[in-house]
């Protein structure tokens, strides 16, 4: 039976996060569209029992199959591609928008990252008013402003962590044995509650805000590689000095509050484990679950 509530969504890039987020919306019932951009992934969409669109985004125009925008809801998922440089991702998005107030889609979800902040030694709360430091995070904040200010439809924007779980895990030697910011705290998100926060948006039906999806707690990244190596069965990294020290904390505080939402992973040293909350942690070094202390 199709949810009533939302019963037609269309989301925009069906890869890591997207693909199985289409799949699990359809289980809850929802009628759900995915877009590719060949017909191979179309395809496969298809296969997997969700209607697949092929939808190509340019800068200057869009190629889609007309049925993707008869939808509710649109889930942007789609990153920049810095290759091409910061203001094409923001024409793609103007383009974009432009073409959104033609359709009837009334809801918009669109997928950023907490690399819009920069790293300033200290929390970070969705009320921060300085600029990323990094080229895609200014790409992201000029997008999320766009789609927030316009008053054809209503928009939240989850800034999602770094993405982890499944095939994005340290999982060589090479990868724990890393140097680089090994005393940086990390903001991390699991794939399950990327997904779950999608979920939770959808449920509660709240619109024009803009959240920080990361876990709780925030290990100090040599931390995170000793429990993969242990978990993995790797030796156990060494401590080195790094050369860069600056970071940020995500809060999350806002998400929880407003959505109600509990995390599946509420901290990234839960990742090593078959289910949530589970992990041989072993003599691990002392970590900061809501803060970071120098």
């Amino acid at each position: 039976m199709y949810n009533p509530k939302f019963p037609a969504i269309s989301i925009l890039g069906c890869g890591w996060v997207g693909k199985p987020l289409a799949l699990h919306l359809q289980a809850e019932g929802y009628r759900v569209k995915g877009s590719r951009t060949t017909m191979a992934g179309v395809e496969e969409m298809n296969n997997l029992g969700v209607q697949g669109c092929l939808v190509k985004l340019e800068e200057n125009k869009i190629t889609a199959d007309p049925e993707f925008w008869d939808a509710d809801v649109l889930i942007i998922d789609v990153p920049p591609r810095m290759q091409r440089g910061e203001g094409a991702f923001v024409q793609e998005m103007t383009t974009l928008a432009a073409h959104l107030r033609t359709t009837r889609i009334g809801k918009v979800i669109f997928i950023s990252s907490t690399s819009v902040y920069p790293n300033v030694n200290d929390k970070v709360t969705e009320e921060c008013t300085r600029l990323p430091d990094a080229p895609n995070g200014l790409a992201l904040l000029k997008a999320e402003q766009l789609l927030m200010a316009e008053t054809a439809w209503d928009t939240v924007v989850l800034r999602f962590g770094g993405l982890a779980g499944y095939d994005r895990m340290p999982t060589t030697q090479r990868k724990v044995n890393e140097a680089k910011g090994q005393d940086m705290p990390l903001n991390l998100i699991h794939r399950l509650d990327c997904i779950g926060v999608i979920d939770a948006v959808l449920e509660k039906d709240i619109w024009n805000e803009v959240f920080n999806a990361c876990a709780s707690a925030h290990p100090m990244k040599f931390t995170y590689h000793v429990a993969a190596a242990a978990y993995y069965g790797f030796m156990r990294p060494r401590r080195k000095t790094t050369d860069d020290d600056s970071y940020k904390i995500v809060s999350n505080s806002k998400l929880k509050k407003m959505l109600g939402y509990t995390f599946k992973f509420d901290s990234p040293l839960q990742f090593f484990g078959d289910e949530p909350g589970k992990i041989p942690l072993g003599n691990l070094p002392e970590t900061q679950e809501e803060g970071y202390n120098r």
